[in-house]
């Protein structure tokens, strides 16, 4: 039998990661259904039908893992959900960062500081393993804020359907 999943939150001065549980779907759809959080992702927004489909394997990941998943992101000054980020295993030897965060919170050093949050965590429990990320070939800004945080691009290549650039984390 497995044992109970550990509850683990990923803290950073600002914010803190939490994982996506059943009662959290509409603050999940406020960021994958907006339009200019996922432009810079696959686009567009997703559709709620499309998110729910989404969001139930999310459950199911986040259940069946302790040390990766999908995670709200909660801004501590006011308790407001303000994006997601994920930490899930790509190919075999490598895991994926990934975030999305709200208009109002870009240009302001969040997304630094997940990344840094998330890379560590990684290093922590997943020693072995490339830390890596994904980014649309157009999102300029998250190529930079990568690069600022120790990532290299290593490919260009597409990824569902949209040229994308490949990022690894370099100690």
């Amino acid at each position: 039998m497995r044992s109970k999943i550990k509850i683990m939150n990923l803290l950073t001065s600002r914010t803190v990661m939490q994982k996506y549980m059943a009662s959290d779907f509409e603050s999940f759809c406020d960021v994958i259904c907006n339009d200019e959080v996922m432009l810079h992702i696959s686009g567009k927004g997703n559709s709620r039908e499309v998110a729910n489909e989404k969001y139930e394997a999310i459950l199911k990941t986040n259940k069946e893992n302790d040390f990766y998943g999908f995670y709200k992101v909660i801004f501590l000054e006011t308790n407001a959900v303000i994006g997601f980020a994920k930490i899930v295993p790509f190919e075999e030897d490598s895991i994926e960062i990934g975030y999305a965060l709200l208009a109002p919170f870009w240009r302001k050093g969040f997304t630094v500081e997940l990344i840094v949050k998330m890379t560590t965590h990684c290093l922590k429990y997943f020693p072995n393993k490339k830390i890596m990320a994904i980014v649309n070939k157009e999102n300029i800004a998250s190529s930079k804020v990568l690069e600022k945080c120790n990532f290299n691009e290593y490919k260009q290549e597409e990824f569902k359907g949209s040229p994308c650039l490949y990022f690894e984390y370099l100690d």
